[in-house]
């Protein structure tokens, strides 16, 4: 009884309060915008607005968020907000290197059909617990966060690769919620999983069959890394790397290459290569890819293949040597047809001369191994003989070695010379023989340092 006498008292005094404030009630303009609660409401646009709505909102339904909204970002971080000068920059590049590659493979309204529908961008990154930095995430498939974009440079091409590879792995992850990857892919690297990736070492991953050390977290988190670092290296960078792992583990990232090769082909009918060309293309504009920097095992090129008596415009100099070379291996029953240096780890290169005999039934292989000394900034190199024959196998490339320059080394003495006399400045060739470069089977050449205008030239490779 006591509760309900107080609740009828209270419901007394409320209808009193209710009464008073009827009789008082006053007409008046509210004073204040309530349009300013909502950041998503936006009447005075600026220059910035005005570019992202022409780029994206307009052409993609994309929106663009960059000033700091609190409800887009994790709580409990201290997240720096962007630079108003750095949204264009970055979203040039977003647009650049990540949507018009789509658009080139997959036809100009596969952004339009598939795509996130907002970006949200943060000056800083996030730092987590584990000692990790958070460079971007994606939410349910309609939105992306971008981070530390007040430290982006889109003149600097790892700055720039940095952030599109964040894209291309939660984009990814996008497309894989629209069609799902095969899930025979996870057993690729079964076992390989490990949620505690930040204390494994990114050698173990690459043994492991996993491009990189987040890969091992899970096969979703395998296959946006696969997919996301195949479209960001390249197809030079990425074979480099396979080429330098043990066999086994160059069987499983063929394997996951592939996977990833065949989803884009059968669930969207793009073809993945030439998505990756032409991401290659786009970041070629931001900084031109330098020969001298793309040679090595586990950097890029592994090889690079010349037949000079076939190859058009080999220098006067080379070419003269190598058709003396190859009257002298006729005077001695052999066809020599032409060589291949294999660049491997240590700074080694073997060379190997490829011939036949007289009939062309039987085919032979001369190697010799070499000392490559290759500056990377100005591409000079320089080649100085170890064995004319190796005896011991050969690390990761051709691992048989083969002992007949001991019979035709007399007979290349000229061609022998010419490699290890003075040193080179390693380039493209393209001024001379049109054609692309930074791909695989490009055309690199090693110019005389003393004479530009005698070199030999082949096809880059692995």
């Amino acid at each position: 009884m006591i509760i309900m006498k107080k609740i009828f008292n209270k419901g007394v005094v409320a209808l009193g309060m209710l009464t008073i404030l009827a009789s008082c009630k006053k007409e008046g303009t509210l004073n204040a915008n309530l349009d300013a609660i909502d950041q998503n409401i936006i009447t005075n646009k600026n220059a910035t607005d005005l570019w992202l709505d022409q780029n994206f909102l307009n052409p993609y339904n994309i929106e663009t968020k960059y000033r700091f909204d609190r409800f887009e970002l994790p709580s409990g971080k201290n997240i720096t907000p962007p630079l108003v000068g750095q949204v264009i920059p970055a979203m040039e590049m977003v647009r650049d290197v990540w949507i018009r590659p789509f658009e080139a493979a997959g036809g100009s309204d596969f952004i339009k059909r598939i795509s996130p529908k907002q970006f949200v961008l943060a000056g800083s990154a996030e730092y987590n617990s584990n000692g990790t930095i958070t460079l971007g995430t994606a939410e349910g498939g309609r939105k992306i966060v971008l981070y530390v974009i007040n430290s982006f440079d889109k003149t600097n091409l790892g700055s720039v690769k940095q952030m599109i590879q964040v894209i291309q792995h939660e984009y990814t992850h996008i497309l894989n919620q629209t069609v799902d990857f095969s899930p025979e892919y996870q057993t690729v690297s079964r076992g390989g999983y490990e949620a505690n990736w930040t204390q494994r070492p990114l050698t173990e991953a690459y043994s492991l069959g996993f491009i990189t050390q987040y890969a091992r977290v899970s096969p979703g988190e395998d296959f946006a890394e696969q997919s996301s670092n195949m479209l960001m290296m390249g197809g030079v960078q990425y074979n480099g790397i396979v080429a330098s792992v043990p066999a086994d583990a160059q069987i499983k990232l063929k394997k996951k290459e592939q996977f990833v090769v065949d989803y884009f082909k059968t669930a969207f009918n793009i073809d993945f290569y030439k998505l990756q060309k032409e991401v290659q293309l786009a970041l070629f504009k931001v900084s031109a890819p330098v020969l001298s920097r793309m040679i090595g095992l586990g950097v890029g090129y592994t090889t690079l293949t010349s037949n000079p008596s076939t190859d058009p415009s080999q220098s006067a100099e080379f070419l003269g040597l190598w058709n003396a070379a190859r009257t002298s291996m006729t005077a001695g029953g052999f066809v020599l047809k032409d060589f291949k240096m294999t660049f491997r780890a240590s700074n080694l290169m073997t060379l190997r001369y490829t011939f036949t005999n007289a009939a062309g039934t039987t085919t032979y292989s001369a190697d010799a191994d070499y000392t490559v000394a290759l500056n990377t900034t100005t591409g000079v190199t320089t080649f100085t003989l170890n064995a004319t024959q190796p005896t011991a196998t050969v690390p990761a490339v051709d691992p048989v070695p083969y002992s007949n320059m001991g019979v035709i080394n007399a007979r290349m003495a000229g061609v022998n010379s010419y490699f290890t006399s003075g040193s080179f400045r390693v380039n493209w060739i393209n001024q001379i023989i049109p054609g692309e470069i930074g791909f695989v089977g490009s055309l690199g050449a090693f110019y005389k340092t003393t004479n530009a205008n005698s070199y030999f030239y082949g096809t880059m490779g692995h």
